[in-house]
């Protein structure tokens, strides 16, 4: 056997143990959820007693311009390659590829969106780097403001530091000599030859600051629905919803973050005032609300699909 062979065997090997992770990790939340739901059932009813629904339904429109934003960064990553694809195309093929964020598979949300942007007509490379370059992004943007947020918040040790610090790290992740050098040089490293122009970069940047920036005001919004959370501050709300999504988003067994990205933001906010319990059902309803988004988004994208294919191929003339 060729080691290229036993390399693949391996590898497959891998695979397919963290697949089986995934699924045994995604049961062993749902146990714990039903033992939460069955254990806390009355402070649970009453936490959902005092909830403002209106604020939650702002929060659910609100999310749905994360759609935008997200397919905004993929825009400007295809452009930013040499590869523009019309901004409704890109919106439309985020909306389709949502429900395969729910596969506990990893990379199906961004092998989904792929696989309909390139029968579009975009090429496999571009999309390729696209998507890689959204996830490196995602984590270190999020985890970037989350900690420079927290720490203008005063709720790290030496809150200024970290806020200096990550300040420094955005700026120079920002900057054309260290973070644009390093994705062309990631790039020539894989043998593609695309010359990433600063701007271009910057650009990209700018779509991902946008969408957490988003993410963290529409989640703010929905938690001003509960009274659980009226003694936490914007602020801190905003940068410990930003660190707990990464964290979440760079745990390989949870997918979407699902549970790790809770459980990050009890321990940031859980306070004397605030308690556990209570932020942990609090936050697994922002999961609803996010569900709720997809459904009906990846509702109208396929109806919206469905209509272009009939009308092309309806007969002219």
């Amino acid at each position: 056997m060729t080691d290229a062979n036993q390399e693949s065997r391996r590898r497959s090997r891998r695979v397919r143990a963290v697949r089986i992770a995934r699924r045994v990790y995604v049961l062993a939340l749902a146990v714990a959820i039903v033992w939460l739901a069955s254990t806390h059932h009355e402070e649970i009813v009453e936490l959902l007693e005092g909830a403002r629904p209106g604020l939650v339904a702002a929060a659910l429109v609100a999310s749905f311009g994360l759609i935008l934003l997200n397919s905004a960064l993929w825009h400007s990553g295809l452009l930013m390659l040499g590869h523009p694809v019309a901004m409704r195309e890109t919106v439309l093929a985020t909306a389709r590829s949502l429900p395969a964020r729910y596969v506990p598979l990893g990379v199906t949300y961004a092998a989904a969106r792929m696989a309909l942007l390139r029968a579009a007509g975009v090429p496999l490379a571009p999309l390729a780097i696209t998507a890689g370059t959204e996830m490196a992004l995602s984590a270190s943007v999020a985890l970037a403001a989350g900690v420079f947020l927290l720490g203008a918040a005063g709720a790290l040790p030496g809150g200024a530091a970290w806020t200096i610090a990550a300040a420094v790290a955005a700026a120079v992740a920002a900057s054309p000599i260290a973070g644009g050098r390093a994705v062309n040089h990631l790039l020539a490293r894989r043998g593609a030859r695309f010359a990433i122009a600063w701007p271009d970069y910057a650009r990209v940047l700018a779509a991902a600051a946008a969408y957490w920036a988003w993410a963290a005001a529409t989640f703010v919004l929905y938690l001003r629905a509960f009274p659980a959370a009226d003694e936490l501050g914007i602020v801190e709300m905003a940068g410990a919803f930003m660190v707990a999504w990464a964290v979440g988003f760079l745990t390989v067994l949870a997918p979407q973050g699902l549970g790790v990205a809770e459980l990050s933001l009890v321990a940031i906010l859980v306070t004397d005032d605030v308690g556990g319990v209570a932020l942990a059902v609090v936050f697994a309803g922002y999961r609803v609300v996010l569900i709720s988004r997809d459904v009906l988004a990846a509702a109208s994208g396929e109806i919206i699909a469905s209509r272009r294919a009939r009308r092309g191929s309806e007969p002219t003339g």
